[in-house]
């Protein structure tokens, strides 16, 4: 590349043969001359390390990087210490961006945001984002949008769909947690916010430019896992931390730490109860045991049993979190999990 890049694009490529084509094509179409685009192959032993020269080898704009496998949070360190644009956009390998996204965003770079916020919709539904369109010279200046933006709509917490000042994340040194299997990319956000001394803020651009495919099989939400509590009792204190520092009210903070609480709570429950694979019964009753020590996590859980319209399937659940059975529980799902395997 002649020029120094504006953007640079870090895709972090993991058994992503199939549909990293499509990733890069989408992020190549429209894009202007001064993009580079970094795949990162994580040690993927399939076709992806070849897929990524392949795709390499067509444009100069892209570029193929190798690293021993490390998972996704240590993929994209790779790339943002490869990254020489002024402006971080990360793309997962089986995810695309939508038409018009270059063509949008001249306003928002003249205004040298830390960061710059825009819509996104997912496989499976829409996913609109819940801030109006505009320059936030803070974080707290996004008021009643501020939950919905930690919280249901993810846009916060994923580390798309968005783009990064480059300066403000060299400033602000924040990088991607690699102990963390999960929520790496929450906590790189919140760091961000907290540590870049950027105004504005934000820029949100209205329109939609990013696909989520949350559908594959390896997706959070349909796999079983065990780690939701402990990530987020990593990544509350940074919460906390970014809440204290934007002035927000103790008790408007302390609700939000409750409800991120409360959330990964329900979350993994609803991993234990509702997705198959294994896992040892020791394991299941302690994280059942955790959800149910916690007061809060444990009377919304038994709303959301009670609201639950199925109530015949649901008795087991409803029986185990009444009588704080968390043996209970654990046995029923084990059991439940061995039919779905068999």
């Amino acid at each position: 590349m002649s020029q120094k890049p504006v953007f640079s694009v870090i895709i972090p490529c993991y058994r992503a043969a199939k549909t990293l084509p499509r990733a890069v094509a989408s992020v190549l179409a429209g894009a202007p001359d001064a993009l580079e685009v970094l795949l990162i192959d994580d040690g993927s032993p399939d076709e992806t390390p070849a897929v990524c020269d392949a795709l390499a080898a067509q444009d100069p704009r892209v570029r193929a990087l190798h690293r021993p496998n490390g998972g996704a949070a240590a993929a994209r360190n790779t790339g943002l210490d490869a990254a020489a644009g002024k402006w971080v956009l990360f793309v997962d390998a089986d995810d695309e961006l939508l038409p018009g996204l270059w063509d949008a965003l001249p306003s928002a770079l003249a205004a040298a945001p830390g960061m710059i916020l825009f819509g996104l919709t997912r496989q499976s539904g829409p996913a609109p984002c819940p801030l109006a369109p505009g320059v936030f010279p803070r974080l707290a200046d996004v008021g009643a949008a501020l939950e919905p933006l930690l919280f249901e709509s993810g846009y916060l917490a994923a580390p798309y769909p968005k783009l990064f000042n480059a300066a403000a994340l060299r400033q602000a040194g924040v990088r991607f947690n690699e102990a963390l299997a999960v929520n790496e990319d929450v906590l790189f956000n919140l760091d961000f916010l907290f540590f870049s001394q950027m105004t504005p803020a934000i820029y949100c651009l209205p329109g939609v430019y990013y696909k989520q495919n949350d559908q594959a099989a390896g997706s959070l939400s349909r796999r079983l896992r065990g780690d939701l509590l402990d990530a987020e009792a990593v990544t509350r204190p940074a919460l906390d931390r970014l809440l204290r520092k934007e002035g927000l009210p103790d008790a408007q903070r302390e609700a939000l730490l409750t409800k991120s609480r409360v959330r990964a709570a329900l979350n993994q429950y609803g991993l234990l109860t509702g997705r198959a694979g294994r896992m040892a019964l020791q394991t299941r009753r302690a994280l059942f045991a955790r959800i149910l020590s916690d007061a809060d996590a444990r009377a919304a859980l038994r709303a959301q049993l009670r609201a639950d319209p199925n109530r015949l399937a649901a008795l087991p659940y409803r029986l185990g979190a009444a009588l704080n059975a968390p043996g209970l529980l654990a046995a029923y799902t084990a059991a439940k999990n061995r039919l779905l395997r068999a």
